[in-house]
């Protein structure tokens, strides 16, 4: 046997007696305090922006995070808070993450960091923090 024939031989098989590697998911985990009240949502990635719904928060806040991908990778992650008024929320904050990395273990707010917001009527304040998670299936 020639040597190039062993070579791609070898390139034909080692790909299937090696184990291969499970590709962990991504996961957007958010957690929320309004006034010592505590919440925690997680995101999964969506091909489509419009589906994504706000989540509520103590009925002050509203929270929508928008993480755009796959299973296996985010291109993008938009957060936005709302402020719950009589008529109709009010945005208070727009924040846009281009391809962040997930994460095996990281800390609570590894993606946002410690995060306040505050009401512009009543003073509530809203804090938040946000990770992205890499999920083994």
């Amino acid at each position: 046997m020639g040597m190039r024939f062993r070579w791609w031989l070898l390139a034909m098989l080692l790909p299937a007696v090696l184990p291969t590697a499970v590709q962990a998911a991504p996961e957007l985990r958010c957690h929320f305090e309004v006034n010592a009240e505590r919440f925690e949502h997680s995101f999964a990635p969506v091909s489509d922006p419009y589906i994504v719904q706000s989540i509520n928060l103590a009925d002050r806040f509203r929270f929508k995070a928008v993480v755009l991908g796959n299973d296996t990778r985010v291109d993008l992650v938009n957060l936005y808070v709302s402020y719950q008024t009589d008529r109709q929320p009010m945005v208070l904050q727009h924040l846009k993450f281009v391809a962040p990395v997930a994460q095996r273990q990281p800390t609570p707010d590894a993606l946002t960091g410690r995060v306040a917001l505050y009401s512009p009527f009543l003073g509530k304040e809203l804090q938040y923090g946000c990770a992205l998670h890499a999920v083994a299936p």
